[in-house]
């Protein structure tokens, strides 16, 4: 009882976890054990076939592991189809909520489309036959059994991709789990056997032919009624675009990682390319957790189309535990790589111990690397074709550096690292979701002549009593001055009840917009400076570290000057700065990090004063993207790269108040926004194709505003006149 005590809160709280619902928790622990039994069959094979016949069944498995992923982007388009479709179900009936597929109402009419599939695997299995004798060749092998039997393989395969898409996209995770489960066993019970009975490498790729006929029975079972001739149901509706994008993509995400043994295998001796193989395969057993944890949440991913904030915190769920639960496996390898292949393969493959760890820790990242490649393909996305570069890559470092183990396993996990920096970044990227044109939108770019001098927005959230009276100098100092203005207060989702204060105050020069949920300062500076009337737009920190007194010597430099951007700069000579080292740390080092990634000439972005002329706002604001801090950095760069080139920096007074401070959690959210700026910047080349666009009039901010009277909550809070 004291033992299965915390074992039980262990499982109470994996079930809690949004992954493990559904059954996930199921399917997780199931492929993860029908993982470990394929490892298995490979283990017994190492040790029946020896190691140059096992470098053979290597290579073979290899390419199935390579054709296989890239084939079963059919079951991945499937899988998303079925989500997406039954989500639009769960989302016409309240009773269901829209995140969660309503099982049992999707009836589908299946057995046309899976004709079509078997037709089209038939001829693969055509191919491939008729391929035999170059495959036998250049893997040395002694009969083109093998290779037929591989068409074998992958034809059934392809055929078992399209029940198995629906049962994940409705959700059905332990008929699928149970499919895995009975697969796997049959494949290392019949291995054995079939070895053992003299066989040798024919009987190694005939126990995998029936892993898949096994798979495939479980999964047509359930599904038999809809498999019948004449069954009246929805057509299953696979989008072409889905399922191509999908073949490059997961093609590309794994078959960077199979390229090695293959590689291996035609360069090196068939000793070594054994050893290879037998790392890699030990190593692959980092991979059995992430290929679990996707397979749970692709099918949640697809329901949620990879975008909002749900979305991305179920993407940080899963990498977290992959990240967890396979570095433990790599650091196992790493530590210890004698000990773990000695038990796997015996000690005849000891000389593979200096290339497992390094690919342990490859293999770890890989994982990951296929977990971003799902989340891209669930909204759609090209990014995720990106990984096809990884295959050229390894194939061109292996290519040239093919002198023994060590440098092969090296090229592979240089790239893995680059594969997974790239996509990692394109996930919190709003750059990715360009298509949607998730920007502010409103009349800054439809008014032909502004309606007044200045408009200057003043962003908050939960601000206390600190925002009356800046609110309150800020239109005493504008009014004093003569300038015809308006004041724009955003709520950034604030909870301390200090709306009510911009709304008590003149409604004649202070517009009080508040946005539903708190998405970032960038957001807010965005949908104010959307709704501004004025000749110049600026803003200004709610805070209180920077006197609204300073906003008249911006203007008068503005109107004098005709800079592009008036912006305050603390490391300005004139300015007078009263802030902590520690602040004064995180802005030198920032303001370094973005001279090197933009070649900005500025010597400080992120003082909250600033101050743009309305024609450079209107080209702008339509490419911008950031929510957050680095609306600044954003701000500047666009600017910079429609060619604006005329920042003006003006001296600041700061003095630091109680409680303005800034948290490593703020400085790290920064530093990730900085660098999905350079990502959109000098990858996707966003920034080019923004304006053009943003002219297509495709104005679907997912922005829900709501504002006091005299504005109206329209997307992007426009402004009703």
């Amino acid at each position: 009882m004291t033992l299965w005590r915390p074992v039980g809160k262990v499982l109470e709280r994996a079930r809690a976890l949004q992954l493990a619902r559904d059954g996930g928790l199921e399917l997780f622990v199931a492929t993860v054990v029908a993982g470990l039994a394929n490892f298995g069959f490979q283990m017994l094979m190492s040790r029946l076939l020896g190691r140059g016949t096992y470098g053979a069944l290597g290579s073979l498995l290899g390419l199935v592991t390579m054709v296989a992923v890239m084939v079963g982007a059919l079951q991945v388009a499937v899988t998303q189809a079925v989500a997406e479709h039954a989500s639009g179900e769960a989302a016409s009936d309240d009773d269901v909520s829209p995140a969660s597929p309503a099982r049992g109402a999707v009836g589908l009419a299946l057995l046309r489309p899976l004709g079509k599939v078997a037709a089209f695997a038939g001829v693969g299995v055509l191919g491939v036959s008729a391929a035999s004798p170059f495959l036998e060749g250049f893997l040395h092998l002694t009969s083109p059994i093998p290779v037929i039997l591989l068409g074998c393989f992958v034809g059934l395969g392809v055929v078992s991709l399209v029940p198995e898409g629906v049962l994940l996209g409705r959700l059905r995770f332990r008929v699928v789990a149970v499919a895995l489960l009975l697969g796997a066993v049959a494949r290392l019970v019949a291995g054995v056997v079939l070895v053992a009975a003299g066989f040798g490498l024919d009987g190694a790729m005939a126990a995998s032919v029936l892993n898949v006929l096994v798979t495939l029975a479980v999964f047509a079972w359930p599904l038999r009624h809809e498999l019948r001739p004449g069954v009246v149901g929805d057509p299953l509706k696979v989008r072409i675009q889905s399922v191509v994008l999908a073949v490059i993509a997961v093609g590309g995400a794994s078959a960077f990682f199979v390229m090695g043994p293959v590689l291996a295998r035609h360069f090196l001796p068939r000793v070594a390319s054994g050893y290879f193989v037998a790392a890699t395969t030990a190593a692959q057993i980092a991979l059995f957790l992430p290929g679990a944890v996707a397979m749970v949440a692709f099918p949640r991913f697809a329901v949620l189309r990879g975008s909002g904030p749900e979305a991305r915190r179920l993407l940080v769920q899963a990498l977290f535990l992959v990240g967890v639960l396979s570095g433990l496996v790599a650091t196992v390898m790493l530590v210890f790589p004698r000990f773990v292949l000695a038990v796997l393969f015996g000690s005849r493959y000891e000389p593979a111990s200096s290339t497992l760890g390094i690919l342990a820790v490859a293999a770890a990242g890989a994982g990951m690397v296929i977990l971003l490649v799902y989340f891209h393909l669930s909204r759609h996305s090209r990014v995720a074709a990106l990984c096809w570069s990884g295959v050229v890559m390894t194939t061109v470092l292996i290519t040239a550096f093919h002198s023994g183990l060590v440098p092969i396993a090296l090229a592979v996990l240089v790239v893995t690292a680059l594969l997974l920096v790239v996509l990692f970044v394109a996930a919190f990227s709003r750059g990715d979701e360009v298509l949607s044109l998730e920007n502010a939108t409103g009349e800054l770019w439809e008014l032909d002549e502004p309606e007044c001098d200045l408009s200057i927005i003043v962003p908050y959230y939960n601000p206390g009593m600190r925002l009356r009276s800046t609110l309150e100098e800020l239109v005493s100092v504008l009014e004093a001055g003569g300038t015809r203005f308006e004041v724009i207060a955003v709520s950034d989702g604030s909870t301390d009840g200090s709306e009510a204060v911009p709304a008590s105050l003149d409604p004649k020069v202070i517009r009080s917009v508040r946005l539903a949920s708190n998405t970032g300062k960038g957001e807010a500076l965005r949908v104010g400076l959307s709704m501004g009337r004025g000749r110049y737009l600026g803003f200004i920190d709610a805070d209180g570290d920077l006197s609204p007194r300073q906003v008249t010597a911006f203007v008068d430099l503005m109107a004098s000057e005709e800079p592009d951007i008036v912006l305050g700069s603390k490391r300005h000579p004139m300015s007078e700065v009263d802030c902590s080292p520690l602040r004064r740390l995180y802005s030198i080092g920032y303001q370094q990090l973005v001279r090197v990634l933009f070649h900005l000439k500025v010597r400080d972005t992120q003082t909250g004063l600033k101050l743009i002329r309305r024609d450079v706002l209107v080209d702008v604001l339509p490419r911008m993207l950031e929510k957050r801090f680095a609306f600044d950095v954003e701000l500047l760069v666009v600017a910079r790269r429609l060619g604006y080139r005329r920042f003006l920096e003006a001296p600041v007074r700061l003095e630091e108040r109680l409680g303005s401070t800034i948290s490593v959690k703020a400085v790290w959210g920064m530093l990730l926004d900085t660098v999905a700026i350079f990502y959109r910047l000098r990858v996707l080349r966003w920034y080019e194709k923004g304006q053009q666009a943003a002219r297509m009039g495709l104005d679907k901010s997912v922005v829900t505003s709501e504002i006091d009277t005299d504005v109206a909550s329209v997307a992007g809070a426009r402004v009703i006149q």
